[in-house]
């Protein structure tokens, strides 16, 4: 594995109820990079997402079989508790603690994980992630307000910064714009972009758009299978597969 590699996956398939989701796959994420899964709905594009995660082993009717290394690391051998602090995940749909504040729902990580050794740091890890997600100059005379009273787009910005106040070295993105209107989805694309200086970031997508926009790697699923892997750049203009040129091209 080279030591510009932060994920590396070997092999991997999943099976749900005996139907295979995802076969085979191989891919390589570089460190500090934006790597986009595209393809269209039920390709097993979050699958894949939540195998990196382990999330799979809360559910007997799941089988993962091949290998996923984190810096280096087979997650297989890592207890879960070590893995959620260095990989992060936003969801779809913007899910923070409702009635707990602005400030909690960053802080509930670093306190669970005994991540902080002071109020004091605790203040300015919070702070810190808040302003990496682009939300402290709209909240920060109002962090002990409820999350639910945020819009939206601010909610989901809270979720990037509870996900990223443990400062994983993999943040997971799972459609993460997809529930969000073109003002949010415009803000939180920049935000990711910016993050990628920090973390190394893997979203999944099912708008070739915004792959092309945002990424530098992207990977291209269909029905289970890596269909093709490379520079978005060499994807979007010159990809090999046909089905590929279709699927960006909106003919699939």
């Amino acid at each position: 594995m080279s030591s510009e590699t932060m994920v590396k996956i070997e092999n991997l398939s999943v099976t749900i109820n005996g139907k295979t989701v995802l076969r085979n796959i191989n891919l390589e994420v570089p460190k500090n990079t934006i790597f986009a899964i595209m393809g269209p709905s039920g390709s097993g594009k979050s699958t894949l997402l939540r195998a990196i995660n382990k999330l799979w082993d809360l559910y007997p009717q799941v089988k993962v079989t091949g290998k996923i290394y984190v810096n280096g690391t087979d997650v297989n051998k890592m207890p879960p508790h070590e893995l959620r602090k260095i990989v992060g995940m936003v969801f779809q749909r913007p899910n923070p603690f409702p009635h707990m504040s602005i400030f909690d729902n960053v802080a509930i990580g670093l306190r669970l994980h005994k991540l902080v050794k002071s109020k004091e740091e605790l203040r300015e890890r919070v702070e810190w992630a808040l302003k990496k997600a682009y939300l402290w100059d709209e909240v920060k005379d109002d962090l002990k307000k409820k999350a639910h009273a945020l819009s939206g787009g601010q909610q989901q910005r809270l979720c990037i910064a509870r996900a990223i106040a443990l400062k994983p070295k993999v943040l997971l993105m799972d459609e993460p714009t997809s529930a969000l209107d073109v003002v949010s989805t415009k803000k939180i694309e920049e935000n990711i972009v910016e993050l990628k200086k920090d973390f190394t970031i893997i979203i999944v997508t099912h708008n070739p758009q915004q792959a092309a926009r945002i990424s530098d790697y992207v990977a291209f699923i269909y029905n289970g299978e890596l269909v093709e892997v490379g520079p978005t750049s060499e994807i979007f203009t010159r990809p090999k597969n046909p089905l590929t040129e279709k699927y960006v091209l909106g003919k699939v």
